[in-house]
């Protein structure tokens, strides 16, 4: 079954004895590198209380800003996402960790643009208002 590579004695752990180097017949028999090995382990209840986490540090910064910190909210999934993108060469699952990047991107994203917009409304309203207001003098 194994072919022969080469006669060439190789020492064994101790250092003295040698042996046969072989390579395996089949392709299938070739070593696989290594999976990355999860940083995570764990069922609903653990997703529950990141959940519980995420929420209570979510409404301590709210108060903590007096609800002004929720405006710099959209640029956390832009900063995971894009980590999340850099780095999923390293994630157990590479096209899962790209697409659910991407999605928080493009959530962060649109949110931003939400924002800008209500901004950009509003300051138009106000200046809409004060030239109707000097219209009428």
């Amino acid at each position: 079954m194994d072919e022969t590579v080469s006669t060439e004695p190789a020492a064994d752990a101790a250092g003295g004895a040698s042996r046969e180097v072989t390579a395996p017949s089949t392709p299938s028999e070739l070593p696989r590198p290594a999976a990355p090995e999860a940083t995570f382990r764990g069922n609903t209840y653990d997703l529950t209380a990141l959940g519980a986490l995420t929420s209570g540090v979510l409404v301590l910064f709210s108060c903590l800003t007096c609800g002004f910190g929720f405006y710099c909210l959209p640029f956390v999934p832009l900063v995971l996402g894009l980590i999340g993108v850099l780095a999923a060469r390293q994630s157990v699952e590479e096209k899962r960790t790209r697409l659910w990047s991407w999605l928080g991107i493009a959530a962060g994203g649109l949110m931003l643009l939400l924002i800008i917009a209500g901004v950009v409304l509003y300051i138009a309203f106000i200046v809409l208002a004060v030239a109707a207001g000097q219209g009428k003098r």
